[in-house]
């Protein structure tokens, strides 16, 4: 396998991540506004929830990426 493979295939998962969490934050948020009244309060709040999920598990996901690719081509760091 090329060796540019794995990270790019790495980083396009994030990136779906970080769209799949935001996203279900935005659609949580707007049911729960529609069913409350309160318009803006929970679709605000579903975005940064949706955000701060995003991040502790995007850089869960690219922490083992960066040390890897850290280590150099011998694996030692």
């Amino acid at each position: 396998m090329r060796s540019w493979m794995v990270p790019t295939a790495t980083l396009l998962g994030v990136g779906w991540y970080f769209a799949a969490c935001i996203l279900a934050g935005v659609l949580l948020g707007r049911w729960a506004d529609s069913t409350s009244g309160w318009e803006p309060a929970f679709t605000l709040l579903g975005i940064l929830l949706g955000l701060v999920v995003a991040f502790i598990g995007g850089y869960r996901m690219v922490r083992p990426l960066v040390d890897r690719l850290g280590a150099g081509p011998t694996g030692k760091g």
